[in-house]
């Protein structure tokens, strides 16, 4: 099919049809766009030559400004398409056009009553490229995230009352989470500082019961991130905790030579989170064991033909990234009691490869600090038994079963 369409394949081609977009009305515009998108969508080749040329891609977006909605859909899918899975992203005209650009998809999102536009707008805003300070604060003071809070609490209640979602609100819900998962990155605290505030998180982890497998992964993958975040924002917090503290108490010594270390405890009977302690009550932060996102999470772990499982190992695993010996043992103990190892188990006998791996990391730090029942030591110790014929996972099931004294320390397997 299209053997036609390789010759058009060339510089001179694609940047002929290209010079047509602006030229035409509204009826022609749809039809180069079209013929455009086909060419994209069968050609890398196709795609970098409409990347690479400056002039197309101000008028590509030039026309998300058009009064006719034809005009925008067909411009906005061929921009998706040439931004999707590239490692560069949306190719961008430069500032200001940038910014236009942009705040443009941002009101197209929050504000279309087109279902189809507001899906794709999300979809090129999930694809922007990622280390841009510029972007990230032209987002930021967007409507974008209140846009994506609203899909999301939307699909809930549509999803609850009418039934069976369309495809297009299920492809508007999954790339607003695609959106949605640059917010959530540790490394932008002004960005997912932004999704405390709007107290998204209940309706991320229903989300992991009615979502589609595509909504449940990203949906686990924006939890991973917030969940890292508080991790890294908490141990900041601890050690300048730390240096206040001794501060205080040296201060106070001074002040006061004959009090006594006692004085210097904390009255506060606020019950603490086991893994984050006084850090994890602030409004801002996330923990999955206080927004009891650990059952949901280990429940999508049956979906093991997609990459739904490895990205909620993933979530979990964010539970023992901690160095405190205290906060492994009670995110293990958290874990446990929610059946995880079963979980986890069923991975290993269901799952992919990369999700079995990430199983296995996680069941060996489970094990490393917690004790299980004989019966389910003995079907761990049996599906473990099987995977050493896994050439690719042998070394890794062998040091499990190290650990849990099965195999000797000179095994063959190491």
């Amino acid at each position: 099919m299209y053997q036609g369409l390789q010759e058009l394949q060339s510089q001179h081609n694609v940047d002929l049809l290209l010079q047509f977009v602006p030229k035409f009305d509204s009826k022609f515009k749809v039809k180069f766009l079209h013929l455009l998108l086909e060419l994209g969508n069968k050609s890398k080749t196709a795609q970098n030559l409409i990347r690479s040329n400056t002039d197309a891609v101000d008028n590509l977006f030039s026309c998300l400004g058009s009064d006719h909605p034809s005009v925008r859909k067909w411009a906005m899918k061929l921009i998706h398409c040439v931004s999707e899975d590239h490692p560069d992203g949306v190719p961008l005209p430069p500032s200001p056009g940038k910014e236009t650009a942009i705040n443009t998809l941002a009101s197209i999102l929050a504000c279309s009553p087109n279902c189809e536009e507001r899906s794709l707008a999300a979809g090129i805003i999930s694809q922007l490229p990622k280390d841009d300070m510029v972007i990230d604060e032209v987002l930021r003071k967007s409507e974008t995230l209140k846009a994506i809070h609203e899909v999301i609490c939307n699909s809930e209640e549509e999803f609850g009352v009418i039934g069976a979602p369309t495809n297009q609100d299920k492809s508007l819900l999954e790339n607003a989470l695609a959106a949605l998962l640059r917010f959530t990155e540790p490394t932008k605290p002004q960005l997912w500082r932004q999704v405390g505030q709007l107290e998204l998180y209940p309706s991320l982890i229903r989300l992991l019961s009615t979502g589609s497998s595509l909504a449940k992964q990203r949906t686990a993958i924006a939890l991973a991130h917030l969940s890292r975040s508080t991790s890294l924002s908490v141990a900041e917090t601890s050690i300048r905790l730390k240096q206040e503290n001794s501060m205080l108490l040296l201060s106070m010594k001074k002040l006061f030579p004959n009090m006594s270390c006692c004085c210097s405890g904390s009255a506060d009977n606020e019950i603490l989170c086991p893994l984050h302690g006084v850090a994890c009550s602030q409004r801002l932060t996330f923990c999955l064991v206080k927004a009891d996102a650990v059952k949901p999470l280990l429940r999508t772990l049956s979906d093991t033909n997609s990459g739904v499982a490895e990205a909620a190992l993933m979530a979990l695993e964010t539970l023992l990234e901690d160095h405190s010996t205290l906060s492994h043992s009670n995110a293990s103990a958290a874990i446990l009691e929610s059946e995880g190892v079963v979980a986890i188990l069923q991975v290993l006998e269901k799952g992919s490869l990369s999700a079995k791996t990430k199983a296995l990391d996680l069941l060996q730090k489970i094990l490393n600090h917690s004790q299980i029942s004989d019966v389910l030591f003995r079907r761990c110790e049996g599906i473990l038994i099987q995977l050493l014929h896994d050439d690719a996972l042998r070394k890794k099931v062998a040091l499990v079963l190290k650990n849990m004294n099965v195999l000797p320390e000179q095994s063959s397997y190491f």
